[in-house]
């Protein structure tokens, strides 16, 4: 296994590095400590293990991580996903936050994790698997969440093709927390000549999702799946009929959540290569990439579009704050926030 390190810029003075983790099979993970982005994960091809693809979109360099108003492949926080008209109650008081999608609410506000620079605790590397831990501290009142909230995450590889994320928060103060990673998948590889992410095949074990207003944001009411296009518990094929009629943006009440059965993969028809998602949240939100910007330069000059990626995303409910029959994102004073989204990589699908 190999770790290394390398200075590629600064914020504000502050250094930024990239983290290159490669395990005994050639797969590899590339980030930044800046907002915790993974710039490249490195699939092998089970014909040719020299031979990788890499199978995230995202950003060309730094400066795309730093400019662009998107999320990809990055820490999200303090509260992942929408809360309903950017305001929510804690012990009776009123907390109104940035209406970055108006007049909701969106995965942390203005400038949230994704933009923070993490810093590099602890590397570690031995026989079995490479591990970075970062921390953040978000001071009381950062986008008007209350209390100062001490983040860490450690990122680990190990030889049995595992990714693992592994989030932990701790507040001097009640708050609430729901901190998710949001990478954007293609199985189908950079260096393939495809345009979106039909061709694909995805599975989710649950038999219900949240159901959503008009702006995405839930009524309350979980919903079962059956007999309806959301409906994933059989391994369902991406069409271009699928992605034309919009597709999927839900939160899916997961079954297990419990890191040893898959709550859900993904893998490409095409080159065999995809990934086992793994999790104790309770939920977790699909996105087809309905919304993504038309003519996006990613990266390797490459333009994406609409649909040409697609997320799962660990999580507690959205908007869960404003719905009691929701598992609750509250986290009391001196409470340990836990998370763990683990991701096996694999190239032999079909």
């Amino acid at each position: 296994m190999k770790i290394s390190k390398k200075e590629i810029g600064n914020a504000n003075g502050v250094k930024i590095y990239s983290i290159t983790f490669t395990n005994n099979n050639n797969y590899s993970i590339i980030f930044y400590n800046f907002g915790g982005y993974i710039h490249q994960v490195l699939i092998p091809y089970s014909s040719d293990q020299s031979k990788t693809e890499d199978v995230l979109l995202g950003y060309n360099d730094l400066k795309g991580c730093k400019i662009s108003s998107g999320y990809f492949n990055a820490i999200i926080g303090r509260v992942g996903n929408r809360i309903g008209n950017a305001k929510f109650f804690l012990n009776d008081i009123e907390f109104n936050l940035y209406k970055n999608t108006p007049p909701h609410h969106l995965h942390g506000g203005k400038e949230g994790f994704n933009k923070k620079i993490w810093n590099i605790e602890k590397i570690e590397e031995n026989e079995n698997f490479l591990q970075c831990t970062m921390s953040y501290l978000s001071p009381h009142l950062q986008e008007n969440y209350p209390g100062n909230l001490e983040c860490k995450v450690a990122y680990s590889l190990n030889n049995k093709n595992e990714f693992t994320i592994y989030f932990e928060a701790i507040s001097d103060q009640d708050t609430i927390v729901n901190i998710t990673n949001h990478n954007y998948w293609n199985f189908h590889g950079h260096k393939n000549n495809y345009q979106n992410i039909v061709n694909h095949n995805v599975y989710i074990e649950a038999d219900h999702i949240c159901e959503i207003d008009e702006s995405y944001i839930p009524t309350g009411k979980v919903v079962s799946v059956k007999d309806t296009k959301f409906d994933l518990n059989k391994t369902f094929h991406i069409s271009q009929n699928f992605l034309d009629e919009g597709g999927i943006d839900h939160n899916y009440v997961l079954k297990n959540a419990n890191l040893v059965k898959a709550d859900g993969k993904i893998f490409s028809t095409l080159t065999g290569m995809g990934v086992e998602y793994f999790t104790d949240q309770p939920g977790m939100q699909f996105y087809t990439g309905n919304m993504m910007d038309e003519h996006y330069e990613g990266k390797y000059y490459k333009t994406y579009g609409k649909n040409h990626g697609m997320c799962f995303e660990p999580q507690i409910f959205p908007d869960a704050i404003n719905h009691l029959n929701f598992p609750s994102p509250m986290l009391n004073a001196g409470d340990t926030y836990k998370s763990t989204i683990k991701m096996k990589f694999r190239n032999n699908f079909i």
